[in-house]
């Protein structure tokens, strides 16, 4: 028999001006001194992994001046032993004599990644074991540390270009020379790691340029990056992936910062995970943005335009320090190779220095770039994590303690601008002051880089769209930790799962220890627009809600959607050996990976009403809270029934009736068409009432 439920909303306005209604949305973001954050086993924020320029070159009065001013290290270098080897021969494969060295270790340069251009390294019918031992021959005895990288990546972007017409005279077929150049890798790998004296170095690759891995319902994942895990992952140290806003080499002119690239890296480790039991960290060799649309004369708001994307891709890689071995924005030295007639004597586009007098041949003194104010940003920005947290997956932040000076990082994914508020910050010792850097940028006008000393700390900071800010608040007392809070990740042993209507995708996750704080599963899904991003999901049997937002844009302008969504998870769903079951309503695409991670609090905590995501597994729950969009109501379980939903103005008048068919429990509510401010929410179900304060954002 089908039961129908009456249900009243009272919705009851208790802001009375239109002057009190937000203008933008307002953005909780919870800070937490005292509770000091771990990523996996790490806290302190290793500047080394972060903050470095895409150059090798520490000899140069300027740049060396660079490095210890803004406390940068050196990123990657365009050198390697098929360099040397054509150099002296001049042709590839053809390689110098064995030297006589000692046997000891070799010492390395520290952070720098050598690298080579395809060309230079292989050829098809080239023997790939004679290249390998050549490779470790010249770094064990023909170069001194100085010319020894910590990271040997052996060739850059290698399969956009295994069609060239270089490498075509011995092989037509571009799958199989790609195949051949990861079999470069492997060998290469695997002769160094048998190397002794050759300890203290590792073998990254394949510094993937294009890795739209979705693509041709993901055949480029299984022709590219799964082919080359699958061939050379086991003699890899890392796996190197370049990520761009726009494409650097070719392909859809999209964004990866936000949702699309934490997909593609949730889907290589959780790979790793499957073939290894480990996950093998990812060395991000090359990342930024792409400028298009300007002219190719250097401008500031052209150069400008990648630390943007720099800044978006930093936030999310921050969070990955345990499995991350590097990451080297594509910020350049001086680049003086291409200031040439040819190039109407123009700055690099992706360059740190640009020369006095732009447009002369042979410059003899520099300035810097407006890409500067990336490391002007961060400059001084070190300590350990702390408990940061944002309510909006668009709006991003870290926090870190050196000391008594707090940091606290924001930065808006979204194209519109938010109100990020500080819960927090006025429980704060007393403070002698503050620091707010702020790096605003514009698509058709020069940036604004401010850097303010502030009386007092602010509780809200406005954010445009693409920003970031830092405040630094230097405390009178230093703070103690009182808490712990740890960030681990759980992995399936599944991956690339297909979709099919209405069939559910079980997935296990053992060894949780779960507890107090926070939880998500890390959905990654490949599918076209038109088909749906909110399954069914249940937690050992347990139903949990799917949120409409996730960290980015809407890849409208992409072919497919593939990005990663965030489905919070309450810990007490959870059990040492846990099931979780994904359903779609729709067939098509595939869920890429799914990733249990949990943030545990050392110690339990109240976790603040605004910071809950998520309905609590009781009987009654309204959340979000603050809202926007929609409304969703849980309350007690039934089926094949509807909800009579009525709302009221402060003055008794109704403004909404309607009837919603409710489904496991749950009903929502469209809510874009109701003011900002506050409401106090009266939810009755067959008698029983449940009422709650809410606010619309």
């Amino acid at each position: 028999m089908q039961i129908r439920y009456k249900l009243t909303l009272l919705a009851f306005l208790l802001c009375a001006t239109s002057s009190l209604a937000l203008a933008q949305e307002t953005v909780i973001v919870q800070i937490d001194p005292t509770t000091q954050r771990f990523v996996g086993d790490e806290s302190a924020l290793d500047r080394e992994k972060y903050f470095k320029i895409h150059s090798g070159n520490d000899n140069d009065p300027d740049i060396s001046k660079f490095l210890t001013d803004y406390d940068v290290s050196v990123g990657r270098s365009f050198w390697s032993p098929f360099s040397y080897a054509k150099q002296k021969a001049g042709e590839v494969g053809v390689y110098p004599q064995p030297k006589t060295g000692p046997g000891t270790v070799r010492e390395v340069k520290k952070g720098l990644v050598g690298t080579d251009h395809p060309q230079n390294v292989i050829r098809y019918n080239i023997d790939v074991n004679a290249a390998a031992e050549w490779a470790a021959e010249y770094y064990k005895n023909h170069v001194e540390q100085s010319g020894r990288p910590e990271f040997y990546e052996p060739i850059n972007e290698p399969f956009v270009h295994a069609g060239d017409n270089v490498f075509k005279e011995q092989q037509p077929d571009d799958a199989l020379m790609r195949r051949r150049m990861a079999e470069w890798f492997g060998a290469i790998g695997k002769k160094l790691h048998e190397t002794p004296e050759l300890a203290n170095m590792k073998v990254i690759g394949y510094s993937s340029a294009w890795p739209s891995v979705e693509l041709w319902d993901f055949g480029h994942w299984d022709s590219r990056m799964k082919m080359f895990m699958d061939v050379a992952g086991e003699h890899m140290d890392g796996f190197a992936t370049h990520l761009y806003d726009g494409i650097n080499v070719t392909g859809q002119d999209t964004r990866r910062s936000g949702s699309n690239s934490e997909a593609i890296l949730d889907l290589i480790e959780t790979y790793s995970y499957a073939k290894w039991g480990k996950i093998i960290p990812h060395a991000i060799s090359e990342y930024g943005g792409i400028e298009k649309g300007y002219p190719d004369a250097y401008s500031d708001v052209k150069s400008i335009q990648s630390v943007k994307s720099i800044n978006h891709l930093l936030f999310n890689l921050l969070d990955r320090q345990n499995d991350l071995l590097l990451s080297i924005p594509f910020i350049t030295d001086k680049a003086t190779w291409h200031l040439t007639a040819a190039n109407n004597y123009q700055p690099y586009g992706a360059t740190l220095w640009k020369p006095v007098t732009i447009g002369q041949p042979d410059p003899q003194e520099f300035d810097f770039t407006a890409r500067i104010y990336f490391y002007k940003l961060w400059a001084g920005i070190k300590g350990d994590r702390v408990l940061a947290r944002s309510q909006n997956p668009d709006v991003q932040t870290h926090a870190f303690l050196d000391g008594n000076v707090l940091h606290i990082a924001l930065n808006n994914l979204a194209d519109e601008t938010k109100i990020a508020r500080l819960d927090g910050v006025a429980a704060l010792p007393e403070a002698s002051g503050a620091r707010m850097r702020s790096l605003r940028i514009y698509d058709q006008q020069r940036p604004q880089y401010t850097d303010e000393t502030l009386a007092t700390a602010p509780a809200e900071l406005e954010l445009i769209p693409g920003e970031t800010k830092i405040l630094s608040i230097t405390l009178d007392e230093a703070v103690s930790y009182g808490n712990a809070i740890k960030t681990t990740k759980y992995y399936a042993d599944k991956h690339l799962q297909p979709i099919a209507k209405d069939q559910p995708l079980t997935f296990k996750f053992s060894g949780v220890a779960a507890g107090s704080g926070y939880g998500v599963l890390r959905m990654s899904i490949g599918r076209k627009h038109t088909m749906s991003k909110s399954p069914k999901i249940t937690v050992n049997g347990r139903s949990v809600q799917m949120p409409d937002n996730w960290k980015g844009y809407d890849q409208a302008n992409r072919e497919d959607f593939f990005g990663m969504i965030e489905v919070p998870v309450h810990h007490s769903l959870l059990a040492e050996t846990n099931t979780v079951t994904v359903t779609f309503p729709d067939a098509g695409g595939h869920l890429a990976s799914l990733i249990l991670q949990l943030d545990k609090f050392d110690t339990a905590v109240d976790i603040p009403l605004g910071m809950r995501p998520y309905a609590e597994p009781t009987e009654w729950a309204v959340y979000p809270n603050p809202f926007r969009n929609q409304l969703v109501f849980k309350v007690p379980e039934a089926k094949n029934h509807v909800a009579d939903v009525v709302l009221y103005a402060m003055d008794g008048k109704k403004v909404l009736s309607k009837s919603i068919p409710f489904s496991d429990g749950f009903m929502r509510l469209n809510t874009d068409d109701i003011k900002q401010c506050m409401y106090l929410v009266s939810v009755t179900v067959d008698g029983k009432r449940f009422s709650q304060r809410v606010v619309r954002n």
